[in-house]
């Protein structure tokens, strides 16, 4: 891994893999079948932080995003924020 920082963090529990706990369902968007607060979000294998998580309001669903477009989405509930 490149990432030093990110490989640390994953390291030591401070950040999730969204791999692990999802999966993704475009380019840089993830299905997640949980959500865990106070924790970083990255993509391991392509060593991509997640800037916003959200809530699906119509169907429930958590998706996570390597943008920032969950945040002040109206489709969504923001749960996280990088």
């Amino acid at each position: 891994m490149i990432n030093l920082a990110m490989q640390r963090k994953l390291a030591t529990g401070e950040c999730l893999d969204v791999l692990t706990m999802g999966k993704e369902i475009k380019p840089g968007v993830y299905e997640l079948n949980s959500f865990v607060d106070d924790v970083d979000y990255c993509d391991s294998k392509k060593e991509l932080w997640i800037w916003s998580i959200g809530k699906e309001y119509k169907t429930g669903r958590i998706v996570a995003s390597i943008n920032a477009d969950l945040y002040q989405n109206p489709e969504y509930e923001c749960l996280w924020l990088r």
